[in-house]
């Protein structure tokens, strides 16, 4: 049985194209796109090397895959663009459930900085407050942070509570050789309260709006 869906079943990787922002420019081989939706959808469940990754907390030891929904857009609750998560999927552990927001990188950034991004306007400035205070930061801290970072760990904790879950889980699946953006990725973990010791490793966890926000990288070949 599928576990991957948009509107509809997603049976093959090719079926997402239709739902990228930019359609067939972003699907070919080395992008992340294209490795992120073939690696899970070839696996059928969590891939091997993201399981490794959950294995070593506790909390995500032995997870399994419910549900995938691919391009999944947020709602963020302020006015603007949805976050639109790469992949959200809800997976079921051994004490209840979590939201796993996964997103796929290779060489691509992860956007702007907040302070590039921040122009002053009042809808960007209401964004900027709700999700820092979604992640116990002030905008001065949010300042050098990669904007996408930012709302897509947020993401992650409003589909944890849509859905009822106490625990959730913002994940980089890096296809990159050169471990590119890793950098920015360290900064945000360590800004948000739960830095990444190791790569390989889970986070600490942090109290966001009564969820449980850990952060992970998982570093991961191009698939062949």
């Amino acid at each position: 049985m599928t576990k991957f869906f948009y509107a509809e079943e997603i049976r093959r990787p090719e079926d997402v194209i239709a739902h990228l922002a930019e359609g067939e420019r972003h699907w070919r081989k080395g992008k992340s796109a294209y490795e992120l939706a073939t690696s899970w959808i070839r696996s059928g469940e969590i891939p091997a090397p993201v399981q490794a990754v959950l294995d070593t907390c506790p909390d995500y030891r032995d997870a399994e895959l419910i549900q995938g929904l691919f391009e999944r857009e947020v709602d963020l609750g302020t006015p603007g663009r949805r976050s639109q998560t790469d992949l959200m999927a809800l997976i079921k552990l051994d004490h209840g459930y979590a939201i796993l927001a996964v997103e796929g990188k290779v060489e691509e950034p992860f956007g702007p900085l907040v302070g590039e991004w921040r122009d002053g306007s009042p809808g960007r400035e209401r964004r900027l407050a709700a999700l820092c205070a979604t992640l116990g930061l002030n905008s001065a801290e949010a300042a050098p942070l990669r904007y996408q970072l930012l709302h897509r760990s947020a993401s992650a904790v409003y589909e944890a509570r849509r859905y009822g879950c106490d625990r959730a889980l913002m994940l980089v699946h890096s296809f990159s050789a050169t471990r590119a953006s890793l950098p920015d990725f360290v900064g945000f973990a360590i800004a948000v309260g739960t830095p990444v010791d190791a790569l390989g490793k889970i986070s600490g966890e942090r109290l966001c709006d009564g969820v449980g926000l850990r952060l992970a990288w998982v570093a991961d070949l191009p698939c062949a």
